[in-house]
């Protein structure tokens, strides 16, 4: 019994084993694994059989969710020869789509299945790929170009099929010749600015599909420029601060690097920078900036906005004491022109340095106070409009630090305690030692001194008057002795008349 089971197994195999091991079928497919919708698969078969058959070739497509015997012929094979068949073409459609193969099979008239092969796996969809520039922009006013290009699955192009274009609520229906389609949509003069979606959609008779969402950049239109000044009227030294706004076709402000000059009176750029919307242009004023009409000009591609600004008139000098000496610089822009007295003061007198100042803006002197007074320790007065109240006290309106002490030591226009050597020439001292006999001093010697003009032609005057004084009696008595001398220079000398001849 136990041999009996093994026999009929047996049996039962080899009727499945020995066509198989006997049978040739080869199915060979393009050099292709993906297909869409409307494709044509062409598979070529052939077949050869060990011996002769008269039976039934069958072909079919088996898919996920689908199974079809496309293909069926009666069929007389020659043993030892292969026979090559001519399957017609299949096309896909949407029923098989996802991964999918071919069966061949050669049955005998009594349905016995001689030989069966199956092909390799292949993909069926419905997938359109599109090839868009998706860098599109366009201004309000402009043209919007839409160009691309559409690619089945494999990478075929689509020969045929239909672009819908979806945009701010439009719809624009186009073809596509030879996978290709182009579009202008204009936009309007007054169009948003943004990024605006667009939706564009393929079809194609076989209900093959592909979209793609494009960000359009609509790009406003610079329409003018506004520079708001903080103040446009500035002195020497200040800080010019300019707002610079661009805006839109809408009145939107909008961003963009605006190119910022200055010019000032002579129409010469002093200063350029580049400034982005919405941002301060700055620029400090030098502190003998000219005075007058200056101008700011702001420019954005051909959009341009120039206003203008003043510099005031700054007529102003600087002192400042260093030891002996005292270094005036003017610092406004323009000529210097005036007097100015410094006063030194000592325990006995008040010395009033007066001296003329003309200074082009920048320029710088020094007074040497050594060759204005005698030697001595004086407090020096500047005067208080050409002091900088640079270093004060806290919680104080006046008061100065000297350089040894953190105390406040007096007016900040005030020197203390400074030794002055005396370096005046011989006119000056002579002046000053003078003024005691000539009773020619007002208000002190000192007056005398601070006057040079002055001074000079008083110490003219005198040492002439004194000359003159001292040395009258002398020529006098040089003249007065001179006749005595002759007088008795023909006293023993007698006239005799006898001797005239």
């Amino acid at each position: 019994m136990k041999y009996l089971k093994r026999f009929f197994v047996l049996q039962f195999l080899l009727l499945f084993i020995i066509p198989v091991a006997f049978a040739d079928i080869s199915i060979t497919l393009p050099e292709k694994t993906v297909y869409n919708l409307g494709d044509k698969i062409s598979p070529i078969v052939s077949i050869k059989e060990e011996q002769d058959y008269d039976g039934f070739f069958n072909m079919n497509i088996i898919c996920k969710n689908y199974n079809l015997q496309y293909y069926t012929i009666p069929l007389s094979l020659e043993a030892g020869f292969r026979t090559q068949l001519t399957v017609p073409d299949l096309s896909l459609s949407k029923s098989m789509i996802g991964e999918c193969r071919l069966r061949s099979s050669f049955e005998v008239s009594d349905g016995e299945n001689i030989a069966a092969a199956e092909s390799g796996k292949f993909l069926v969809t419905d997938n359109i790929n599109l090839i868009i520039d998706e860098n599109l922009e366009a201004k309000p006013g402009e043209n919007i170009i839409i160009l691309g290009e559409a690619r089945k699955a494999g990478n075929e192009t689509l020969k045929k099929g239909e672009v819908e274009i979806s945009f701010r609520n439009k719809e624009y229906n186009i073809n596509i010749t030879s996978g290709r389609f182009e579009h202008a949509i204009k936009l309007d003069e007054g169009a948003e600015t943004g990024f605006i979606p667009m939706l564009i959609v393929v079809r194609d008779k076989y209900d093959n599909y592909g979209d793609k969402i494009l960000n359009v950049n609509i790009k406003p239109v610079p329409t003018r420029i506004t520079n708001i000044f903080e103040n446009d009227i500035l002195m020497p030294g200040d800080n010019l601060k300019v707002k610079i706004i661009l805006y839109d076709h809408k009145s939107n402000v909008m961003d963009g690097n605006i190119n910022v000059k200055v010019f000032d009176p002579n129409e010469k750029v002093i200063a350029e920078k580049q400034v982005e919307s919405s941002n301060h242009f700055e620029f400090r004023t030098e502190k003998n900036q000219i005075p007058g009409n200056y101008f700011l000009l702001s420019v954005f591609e051909d959009i341009k906005k120039q206003d203008s600004f003043i510099m005031g008139v700054l007529r102003k000098i600087v002192m400042k004491q260093e030891d002996s000496f005292v270094h005036i610089e003017n610092v406004g822009n323009v000529e210097y022109d005036d007097e100015t007295t410094i006063i030194l003061e000592s325990d006995e007198d008040t010395y009033l340095i007066n001296k003329k100042i003309d200074l082009e803006p920048g320029e710088k002197i020094t007074i040497d106070l050594s060759k204005e007074v005698p030697q001595g320790t004086y407090d020096i007065i500047l005067p208080e409009d050409a002091v900088e109240d640079s270093v004060q006290s806290e919680g104080t309106d006046e008061g100065v630090l000297s350089e040894d002490s953190t105390e406040v030591t007096g007016p900040v226009n005030v020197i203390q305690d400074v030794q002055i050597d005396d370096n005046r020439n011989v006119i000056k001292k002579t002046a000053d030692g003078m003024s005691s006999i000539t009773g020619a001093v007002v208000g002190a010697a000192g007056y005398v001194a601070s006057k040079p003009l002055l001074a000079t032609t008083i110490l003219v005057l005198i040492i002439l008057g004194t000359i003159t004084r001292y040395s009258w009696g002398f020529i006098k008595s040089k003249v007065r002795g001179k006749k005595d001398e002759t007088e008795h220079l023909f006293e023993d000398f007698k006239f005799d008349e006898d001797s005239k001849p």
